[in-house]
């Protein structure tokens, strides 16, 4: 089997594209139960702790372009293959469609319990996965460019919501962003850790890179879809500080779920419940570009069609929903994504430093030659 991946130009993107894209593929779930999980750490130093991990990501993603562009038009089976030879290129290309099959199924999961807390707490998760999963099926069939269009389309029609949190900043208790530097190295560094589920998603980069038309441009966008990030984490974060007392932000399990309880207009009562249902906007771009490439590096290492290995990884995340019946199982299970994610969203990309210096080395040597 061939492994050079080659795209025709007609599939490729523009690179300015990736600023949205990347972007969206980090803001998902994770950031409606972020400004908790970083305040039990560190406490009122929390935007301390989100520096660090910002640093962390640009470093990660600049470290992820340099290899990819080392290798030039390959995606990350291409390089492992080229690095590690045929077969443990395919090992190991294996375990990173894991990571994402996982993450995608955690994405999933937890969007099914905000609309059972929310919105509808009878209704089946089977129903919600299966709604949500036919979504997903109908969109990825559409190739790279229809996955990637839907992120772009749907960033504009989520970004909005930003608007919403106008009435919670106006109940912010100044009071609670003080007293400051009270943690500990050790505690802000467990923060920065624990943002790392809410930051991973950044690894499509590793795929979509070849479909990048204009590749000299890729760091440059790549580090803005980074810092959108951190800003609207940190903007996020700094409102739910504000607006709780200390108790009662350790207590809310989806703080910014929770703060929008609050907003109301005379059209709608209950607005945290249009915000749920709206939320799917964020969240199906998420699925959808996992989706794809999941089943993309499966036909890569296997061959076939595409469709067959997206009915088979939606298959079975259909299955897998059955046996996450509560919030502990959910919650752990998120949890060991998260960490995963630290491995193969930060540290994966620094180990392969050495090898994309060496396979630069070695082409300049033969370029000479």
């Amino acid at each position: 089997m061939q492994e050079k991946l080659n795209v025709p130009n007609h599939q490729k993107l523009k690179a300015i594209y990736l600023v949205i894209v990347l972007h969206t593929m980090q803001i998902g779930v994770g950031i409606a139960g972020y400004p908790r999980i970083v305040f039990i750490e560190v406490g009122r130093d929390s935007w301390i702790a989100i520096l660090i991990a910002a640093a962390t990501l640009h470093i990660a993603i600049a470290c992820s372009v340099y290899v990819l562009n080392s290798f030039q038009s390959e995606d990350l089976h291409g390089i492992l293959t080229q690095t590690f030879g045929k077969w443990f290129g395919k090992l190991f290309t294996l375990l990173f469609i894991a990571y994402i099959w996982l993450m995608f199924l955690s994405i999933m999961l937890n969007y099914v319990e905000f609309v059972q807390v929310f919105v509808f707490p009878d209704m089946t998760s089977w129903f919600i996965a299966a709604c949500l999963l036919v979504l997903v099926l109908y969109a990825v069939q559409g190739g790279v460019r229809v996955a990637v269009g839907a992120s772009v389309v749907f960033f504009f029609g989520a970004i909005w919501m930003l608007i919403i949190l106008i009435q919670p900043i106006g109940m912010i208790q100044f009071d609670n962003y003080f007293p400051v530097f009270e943690s500990s190295p050790q505690e802000l560094l467990q923060g920065a850790l624990k943002t790392s589920y809410s930051l991973i998603g950044f690894e499509l980069i590793w795929v979509l890179y070849p479909f990048i038309r204009g590749r000299q441009h890729v760091h440059r966008y790549s580090q803005w879809a980074m810092a959108f990030t951190i800003l609207m984490m940190m903007f996020i974060t700094m409102i739910s500080i504000g607006f709780y007392s200390s108790e009662q932000l350790k207590g809310k399990i989806w703080p910014l779920l929770s703060m929008i309880k609050v907003v109301s207009y005379p059209m709608f009562e209950r607005f945290d419940i249009v915000t749920v249902a709206l939320w799917m906007v964020i969240v199906l771009p998420n699925l959808i570009l996992l989706a794809w490439m999941s089943s993309f590096s499966l036909k890569r290492i296997f061959g076939g069609q595409n469709k067959y290995y997206l009915y088979l990884i939606c298959l079975i995340a259909f299955i897998c929903q059955f046996h996450f019946d509560n919030r502990y199982y959910v919650n752990f299970f998120t949890d060991c994504v998260g960490k995963a994610g630290l491995f193969f969203g930060f540290v994966f990309p620094i180990l392969m430093v050495p090898f994309a210096m060496y396979h630069r080395r070695k082409g300049a040597k033969q370029h000479a030659k």
